[in-house]
């Protein structure tokens, strides 16, 4: 009895064995499948990561005031940083200036978009230009204080400035190529670095050596303006709605010093701080300081309180790059201008018109066939004398539908746009059929105003 029992209990000892043998393979193979599935899921995964990476940001980020004064001044004076700057009194945009300035930031993805404030601004002269500090407090109303400020965006951080009431059709960068400027995201390093005062070159190569090794042709510090229309003889001709520089470039100096010596005198912002300020500008770099050629500019900006921003490593200025303004055609940045030759087509364009339509005034304007990189609707949105807020001029701004009479009509012309401006970027791949008309020429690099 006691050997039967004991071969029983072998045999169910051999059967559980095997049992638990199968159960373990079974366990193994459903396993390896599992995780054949989860490496295979993974797989996927890291295969999609290089093509998430490759793909180019929907609109610009956003890049706090704060955060841009904190980093280190640009030392690359010759390429445009891509910082596109814009301002308004607070952090929230009306409605139309909400979607002029998302066109921006989407037509220059790769750039970074710097919406400054009235408290902002404050903070910029105070760190930067405390030597106007004064004046820009006895200036009257914020229209004064914002015309000033992004002077001062263009000459301490360079990029792009551009008023709300901008749309952008085509990306900067483009533009700037055709006239032999190049641009870069803020605070990558160069090889032709220029030293700045507290931000020395951490190569330490001279700077003259260094420019004569950039990628550039001929490295160049550029600072540019738009012409509006076609007539050249106004001084409201040149706005101070769109500008666009390399860091530290001398000319934007003027407009400063213009403001605190005709303070008191000058009382519309139009002449003290605003177009007319920077078309009496103008015509002084070019009259007094030989339109930036030569060293004359460069030594009066080095006896300037702002000196100790941007200067040559060895303190001497012919190691700098050489200077110069270009003032833009009006199809490039103001093809629709406020004054007396825009007046065909003033009720679709003028944004504070009941017939305003931004897609049939590209239409009508010609855009696609300008081949225009922004487009200014002129809000108009500061009274006649600076003293306060159109109140209603800025009710069109602040209701998308307030402009729009027929929304159905909007749409249609908004399609046929798209449609001709994709066609007209199409064959401007093949440039020899596409010309703008012979009777307009592309004005000299440094053309003198007059």
């Amino acid at each position: 009895m006691f050997k039967t029992s004991s071969r029983t209990v072998n045999v169910a000892a051999l059967l559980t064995l095997l049992l638990l043998i199968i159960f373990t393979l079974h366990l193994l193979d459903n396993a390896r499948s599992a995780g054949n599935s989860v490496v295979g899921h993974y797989h996927d995964v890291l295969s999609k990561i290089p093509k998430v990476l490759s793909k180019k940001p929907k609109v610009a980020r956003q890049l706090y005031p704060e955060d841009l004064m904190n980093r280190p001044l640009a030392k690359d004076l010759a390429r445009i940083p891509k910082l596109f700057h814009q301002s308004w009194i607070n952090g929230t945009l009306p409605a139309k200036f909400e979607e002029w300035s998302h066109s921006c930031r989407a037509a220059n993805a790769d750039w970074e978009w710097v919406l400054w404030t009235n408290e902002d601004n404050r903070k910029l002269v105070e760190r930067f230009a405390p030597w106007f500090l004064n004046t820009y407090e006895d200036l009257e109303t914020e229209i004064y204080r914002a015309d000033i400020a992004r002077n001062i965006y263009m000459h301490v951080f360079g990029g792009v400035y551009a008023d709300l009431d901008t749309e952008c059709l085509r990306p900067y960068d483009s533009m700037f190529e055709e006239y032999n400027a190049s641009s870069v995201a803020h605070g990558i390093p160069s090889r032709f670095d220029v030293p700045s005062e507290g931000n020395p070159s951490d190569s330490g190569k001279d700077s003259a050596l260094a420019l004569r090794e950039s990628s550039l042709p001929h490295p160049e510090r550029k600072a540019f303006l738009g012409r509006m229309g076609t007539d050249d003889s106004g001084d409201h001709s040149i706005p101070n709605a769109w500008m666009g520089s390399t860091p530290g470039h001398p000319f934007w100096l003027l407009p400063l010093e213009w403001a605190s010596n005709k303070f008191g005198q000058l009382n519309s912002p139009e002449s003290l701080t605003g177009p007319e300020a920077l078309y009496n500008s103008i015509n002084r770099y070019n009259d007094d300081f030989d339109q930036g050629q030569g060293s004359k500019m460069d030594e009066y900006y080095e006896k300037s309180p702002w000196r100790h921003l941007f200067k040559a490593g060895d303190k001497d200025v012919s190691t700098l790059p050489p200077q110069s303004l270009i003032i833009l055609p009006f199809w490039e940045i103001y093809p629709y201008s406020w004054q007396r030759d825009g007046e065909a087509f003033r009720q679709v364009c003028w944004v504070v018109s009941s017939e305003f339509n931004a897609a049939r005034c590209k239409l009508l304007l010609g855009l696609d066939h300008w081949g225009s990189h922004s487009v200014t609707y002129w809000s108009h949105s500061w009274s006649g004398d600076g003293n306060g807020r159109s109140e209603g001029n800025m009710q069109h701004i602040a209701d998308p539908n307030a402009v729009t009479e027929n929304k159905q009509q909007e749409e249609d012309a908004g399609k046929e746009w798209s449609k001709q401006a994709e066609k007209i970027d199409e064959e401007k791949q093949k440039p020899e059929e596409v010309k703008k008309p012979e009777e307009v020429k592309k004005p000299q690099a440094t053309a003198k105003v007059t």
